[in-house]
């Protein structure tokens, strides 16, 4: 039986040969051997456990929306989360939600029930599996205010980790560095709020995000992480270097954090761009740069990693 059967016995939708571009936001990447979009949890499980089995390196990708592929084939599957999100009200002030709902889709499913918590995520243009690995957050708010649960699955099984096991921190969490665990539901705990300023919050986190974070082309969101002391964009833009380029890879004139697509941008470009940046800001600051966004390896170096 051809690999590709094997897999389709076990998760029904499974593709060949698809463009990372297609899968990312950045719109940068060579191929994806195989692409599968579990319809369920069991459907999930049963692919984690044959993948584990067969030792064939996978990628669990959400929406792609903080992530760099290699300009190499990629030899491995990949696990698209997207058709696990479901969302569902368990409680007046609980929702459980699917690895693969959109934060935008879930800001709407809570600003209709009246439950507030979430507003600083409307144009998060990830999921919630993504959001809740890398603890997203926006305007003062994170997810880790809202996270109750998670459910995961590793070698254990099925497991089920409170808060005190999530170890959040700034832009981190558990799941952060881990290659044992795959997010599969998240419970959130909002509380109630007047839906008109729900709206409100709403609509002034979206205009204030369209006057400095609408860079116009495809991009991964901040590619560098903020710490303490170390807020990326100001040292960039102060090391002059808002539009400087490597082929199509451009760090953004509206906001310096991001790195751009001009239209035909590799991988290898942006590779060497964030190696300039880090390397000017150091030498100008003495400040290291870490980068937030992941790095999806080719064929020659592949192994697990997790779309943060």
């Amino acid at each position: 039986m051809q690999k590709i059967e094997q897999l389709r016995a076990i998760c029904k939708s499974v593709l060949e040969n698809i463009s990372l571009r297609s899968l990312t936001t950045f719109k940068i990447g060579g191929t994806a051997r195989f692409v599968a979009y579990p319809q369920d949890f069991t459907e999930l499980t049963n692919l984690l456990d044959y993948l584990k089995r067969e030792n064939m390196p996978y990628f669990i990708l959400g929406a792609g929306s903080n992530v760099l592929a290699c300009d190499e084939d990629y030899e491995g599957i990949i696990i698209c989360t997207r058709k696990l999100n479901e969302i569902k009200k368990i409680s007046p002030c609980r929702i459980k939600v699917g690895a693969g709902a959109m934060m935008s889709n879930i800001v709407r499913f809570c600003t209709e029930l009246g439950l507030t918590g979430l507003e600083w995520a409307v144009n998060i243009p990830g999921t919630i599996g993504g959001a809740v690995v890398m603890n997203a957050g926006a305007f003062g708010g994170q997810i880790s205010n809202v996270v109750e649960s998670v459910t995961v699955f590793s070698e254990l099984g099925t497991e089920v980790l409170g808060r005190a096991k999530l170890f959040f921190d700034y832009r981190h969490s558990v799941f952060t560095n881990s290659k044992d665990c795959v997010i599969m539901e998240v419970v959130l705990k909002l509380k109630k709020g007047s839906i008109d300023t729900i709206n409100a919050t709403i609509t002034k986190n979206i205009l204030a995000r369209a006057s400095t974070q609408n860079v116009g082309y495809a991009s991964a969101g901040s590619v560098f992480r903020h710490s303490t002391g170390v807020v990326p964009a100001k040292l960039i833009e102060d090391c002059g270097l808002k539009g400087e380029r490597v082929g199509d890879a451009m760090v953004s004139p509206v906001h310096s954090g991001y790195i751009v697509n001009l239209g035909h941008a590799t991988a290898g470009q942006v590779l060497a761009l964030i190696d300039k940046i880090r390397e000017k800001v150091y030498t100008t600051y003495k400040k290291n740069l870490e980068c937030e966004i992941v790095y999806l390896k080719g064929e020659s170096n592949a192994e697990y990693q997790d779309d943060r």
